[in-house]
């Protein structure tokens, strides 16, 4: 099943990935190249930065998917009647 675990975001695109630890970094997989059992596009290498298909990219960033917003969160009340 596929988890997304971070957000890929671009100026004009954010996109639910999957980091999967890789020898030199992660790669980032999407939920079409995880269905589809594609090699990912992006990798992220440590102190080197983000690259698809081996080619350096610009202006692309990591954002952690809150593992919360999934969770639904309820209250209860309690009514305290007097008698």
């Amino acid at each position: 099943m596929f988890k997304p675990t971070h957000l890929l975001v671009s100026r004009s695109r954010s996109t639910p990935v999957q980091l999967v630890q890789s020898k030199k970094g992660f790669f980032l997989v999407t939920e079409s190249e995880w269905q589809q059992q594609r090699k990912p596009a992006f990798e992220m290498l440590p102190q080197r930065g983000f690259f698809c298909q081996g080619i350096p990219v610009l202006g692309y960033s990591l954002q952690p998917l809150d593992t919360q917003t999934n969770l639904t969160t309820s209250t209860s009340t309690s009514v305290v009647t007097n008698g």
